[in-house]
């Protein structure tokens, strides 16, 4: 464990290193039509959270939940 521990420290410093040295300005420009896609996907992303979320719901409340269908059906022996 403690081999591990080393590899992934050097890494990180090494990572480190090469952030802090390489790194110079940068000219950018984010155009309105970038801002509308970064709220188009977040708003996506969330929307497919909660209908998945919902359908793990649904799946729990069933367990707990009794089947009112089959308490209605009359049983074969009531029918004869």
């Amino acid at each position: 464990m403690p081999g591990s521990l080393d590899k992934i420290a050097g890494t990180l410093a090494l990572g480190l290193v090469f952030y802090f040295t390489s790194t110079h300005e940068s000219f950018a420009y984010l155009d309105p039509g970038a801002g509308s896609m970064i709220l188009t996907s977040i708003l996506g992303i969330v929307a497919a959270t909660i209908y998945t979320l919902k359908g793990y719901m649904h799946r729990i409340a069933r367990v707990f939940r009794r089947d009112h269908r089959d308490d209605a059906r009359p049983s074969a022996q009531e029918r004869d």
